[in-house]
């Protein structure tokens, strides 16, 4: 990569850890603009600063069709041209099209990335004095049939895996994630340090830094599970779910984990470990009727991001049963 990008992208990852970016954010920020840089560095002998809204539409076109990317060396093509040979180009990456939403994403990181360097050069140069994405042009309409929801893991399922899995580490985690509502990420950086056992709640980092004090529905299930746990796991560690080296399990091992635990249960297919956060949701809106406790309980920001959490399918049955009982 270019010194100058290289630069320019660590200065800019490490202002998204200083206002409290999640971990996950930051590694997929990573990922989207070093995959903007090799591409725009094969196709351009000139710095990103000089990049304009149509760079972004071209590279916009990359996303949809995908294909492969060519590593350019000047010193070489220019020796063959000058003995009239013809060059024979070898792809290094070879990238495949994305979805509507993936690229909706990539285009949000670029334009963040550009706003950055727009804001922070301002007042030393005019490297930056225009953001190359424009919201007009480049938007990507997200249809609702592009939009697959989270599908939610209902009662039946949920006997069956409490019936499947019988490892103390398998249940503590099925618990965490039904009663608790944690996102995955969130789950696999939890400590033993973060429970308070004589208060039987948890203070731990939430999405975006937030630290959340939370008191977990069944409480005292999770607790008792949790003393059984760390009285018979053989590794040392303050991270609650440890490897053998004691270093914290990834968020894509720990999903993996629940996704077999979601085979060997025979559940219905399409679940996926954020199927226990909407059935979290669900259960505890039934429960209290209150859409802003199950706001801060979730740690959302915007209540209507909590409505989409709510199985309108689980509401309608039981308004259905307490119809016919009326």
């Amino acid at each position: 990569m270019d010194k100058k990008h290289a630069k320019w992208l660590a200065e800019y990852l490490d202002n998204c850890i200083q206002v409290n970016r999640s971990p996950h954010t930051i590694m997929s920020y990573e990922a989207d603009l070093k995959k903007f840089l090799k591409w725009f560095e094969a196709n351009h002998n000139y710095p990103i600063n000089k990049a304009t809204g149509e760079t972004i539409t071209n590279y916009k076109e990359f996303l949809a069709k995908g294909g492969p990317l060519f590593s350019k060396k000047p010193l070489i093509s220019k020796f063959l041209k000058f003995f009239k040979k013809k060059e024979t180009s070898i792809p290094s990456l070879v990238y495949d099209p994305l979805s509507i939403s993936s690229r909706k994403r990539h285009l949000s990181s670029i334009s963040n990335f550009f706003e950055y360097l727009k804001q922070t050069h301002e007042d030393r140069s005019r490297l930056f004095d225009k953001n190359p994405v424009k919201p007009k042009i480049h938007s990507i309409k997200l249809k609702d049939v592009d939009v697959i929801p989270t599908q939610n893991l209902r009662r039946a399922d949920w006997d069956k895996i409490q019936k499947s899995v019988y490892r103390t580490k398998e249940r503590l985690i099925i618990y965490l994630l039904y009663w608790g509502g944690l996102r995955l990420s969130e789950l696999s950086q939890l400590k033993v340090s973060d429970f308070d056992l004589k208060d039987q709640s948890l203070k731990f980092v939430r999405k975006g830094g937030y630290v959340h004090h939370l008191k977990p529905q069944k409480a005292d299930l999770i607790i008792q599970q949790l003393d059984f746990y760390l009285k018979n796991r053989k590794v040392k560690s303050d991270y609650l779910f440890a490897n053998k080296s004691g270093n914290k399990i990834g968020t894509k091992a720990m999903y993996n984990l629940i996704m077999k635990i979601f085979e060997k249960a025979e559940c219905t297919e399409g679940l996926t470990p954020h199927s226990f956060r909407k059935a979290c949701a669900t259960n505890l809106y039934l429960k209290t009727k209150d859409l802003l406790l199950v706001r801060d309980y979730l740690n959302h920001k915007d209540a209507k991001i909590t409505q989409t959490y709510i199985d309108k399918i689980t509401l309608q049955g039981i308004n259905e049963q307490l119809g016919k009982i009326i």
